[in-house]
C-alpha cells in the first residue's frame, strides 16, 4: 500500500535521510521502520528513558535565577560537617 503524508516538517526528512545514509538503506525504509516502531507493530515502543526532554532552557523568571545563583549555591555546614 502507498501513503502519502503532507506537511513533514524539514527536520524530520532531514533527519531520516542521515540515517538512511548511515545504515545503507533507503529513506521509504527507515521511515517505514519508525512508523512501525512509533505505532508498537513490531512489538513494544521504545522508550525514552532518559532526561533530556527536562534538560532545554527554561524561563522561570528573575527569582529562580538569583536562587541558583545564590541560595543553591550555598554550601549547608551542618549537613557536610
Amino acid at each position: 500500500m502507498q501513503v502519502t503524508i503532507r506537511r513533514v516538517e524539514e527536520s524530520w526528512v532531514a533527519k531520516a535521510k542521515a540515517e538512511a545514509a548511515r545504515r545503507g538503506v533507503s529513506m521509504n525504509e527507515v521511515l517505514r521502520d519508525a512508523l512501525a516502531i512509533g505505532l508498537a507493530a513490531k512489538g513494544e515502543r521504545k522508550r525514552n528513558t532518559d532526561l533530556d526532554k527536562y534538560a532545554r532552557d527554561s524561563d522561570f523568571g528573575p527569582e529562580w535565577e538569583s536562587f541558583l545563583e545564590g541560595d543553591l549555591k550555598k554550601i549547608d555546614d551542618d549537613l557536610w560537617n
